[in-house]
């Protein structure tokens, strides 16, 4: 029996709703957190880390927390879906590699919460160490060992030995991996310099793959840009690409996000194209604090109101200090590989018959894209590229 018919498909469609909202809200937090400047990040990932951190909070700090994330005020049913979505996406990965983990370190001399323990194990698939928070060093090695080996040494240095000393107590750590060859391979004999534009007229040299074949692409009038997408092989996985029909469009695009459905983008319609677009590796790090108070998250940041009561055995008053994303995400001719780690211390258009000659879709200014999971609708990874330093 498939997982769709032996999990409510109510409850699937609440969390990925949920998932959707919550990936748009997050993103234009973080495109605001860093202006005009290269964004890439795991929805998934930190959606996967707080609403870890939720099932240990009560009252008004977990009230916050739902609200912000947009999930379920039962914690039962978001602890169910969580791992229903997480068992999915997986089962369609096909060729491609995605591996997500959770780990909860905990200071030596204290114990999680037995049903909070229970919880993260069992839903969350979450591993629980005991470790000596008072020699920062070593802490800081055993995490960063953590989510080196669970991104393939993508993400490396997450964690600062300054960042940890005698009082902290509880760490949850999320990483996700991604690697996925495309359906349409690139060839690397076709990849040349052009100019890629950071402004109306400012231009930048990088290398551009080319291809030919057909893809999945829609014009999306709401969005003023075009959506392209690109398979990966055997695989439910995809890669979008929302191109803005002007050069400095994409604040525009963002900016109409807020109210859209962006998983209509992706019903679009196969048609021939030449595609020219980027080569690029990016990395991207940033603390949250102040993008999740903004989201609605402030309580669980307050050392005098947190509300963490479920998460240890011992009623220690509880606060989150830090929460720090770093995520990684290299594109080439033969296809994507994304890392990402968290811590917590369009209506159907009707087509012309296609031409001999293929249509050039090309991505020479300022873009977004997301690595996405067309089963569920969701986005595993999101990011923008507005320059090449």
């Amino acid at each position: 029996m498939s997982l769709l018919n032996s999990t409510p498909k109510i409850q699937l469609n609440e969390l990925t709703n949920s998932f959707g909202t919550f990936t748009i809200d997050l993103y234009q937090q973080c495109v605001q957190h860093s202006v005009n400047e290269n964004v890439f990040l795991s929805p998934l990932s930190i959606l996967s880390a707080l609403a870890l951190l939720s099932q240990a909070t009560e009252g008004n700090t977990f009230n916050e927390m739902i609200n912000s994330l947009h999930l379920n005020e039962n914690k039962t049913a978001v602890a169910n879906q969580i791992n229903a979505y997480n068992t999915l996406i997986q089962n369609g990965a096909g060729q491609s590699t995605l591996s997500i983990a959770n780990q909860i370190y905990v200071k030596q001399g204290y114990s999680l919460n037995p049903h909070f323990k229970e919880v993260a194990e069992k839903q969350f698939s979450s591993g629980v160490e005991s470790i000596n928070f008072e020699n920062g060093s070593e802490a800081a090695q055993i995490i960063n060992h953590f989510v080196e080996e669970k991104t393939h040494d993508k993400i490396n240095n997450l964690v600062t030995p300054e960042s940890i000393d005698s009082s902290s107590a509880v760490v949850l750590v999320n990483a996700i991996y991604f690697k996925g060859n495309w359906k349409n391979r690139f060839d690397k004999e076709q990849t040349k310099k052009r100019d890629f534009y950071i402004s109306e007229t400012e231009t930048v040299s990088v290398d551009f793959m080319q291809i030919t074949s057909n893809f999945k692409f829609r014009r999306s009038d709401e969005l003023d840009a075009d959506v392209l997408e690109l398979k990966y092989a055997d695989s439910k996985f995809s890669f979008l690409i929302v191109l803005p029909r002007q050069r400095t469009g994409l604040s525009v695009v963002e900016s109409k996000l807020k109210n859209y459905d962006i998983a209509k983008v992706t019903n679009g319609y196969p048609y021939g194209f030449e595609v020219i677009m980027p080569k690029f590796k990016i990395e991207y790090e940033v603390n949250l604090n102040e993008i999740l108070k903004n989201l609605g998250m402030s309580e669980m940041f307050d050392a005098h109101k947190a509300n963490l009561s479920g998460l240890l055995e011992t009623p220690e008053k509880l606060f989150v200090s830090d929460v720090v994303h770093k995520a990684f995400i290299e594109i080439t001719e033969e296809g994507s590989e994304a890392a990402a780690a968290t811590i917590v211390g369009i209506t159907l258009i009707s087509y012309p018959p296609q031409p001999v000659q293929p249509l050039k879709f090309i991505v020479d200014h300022p873009f977004m894209y997301y690595i996405w999971d067309t089963e569920t609708k969701t986005a595993l990874f999101a990011g923008r590229i507005t320059n090449f330093k």
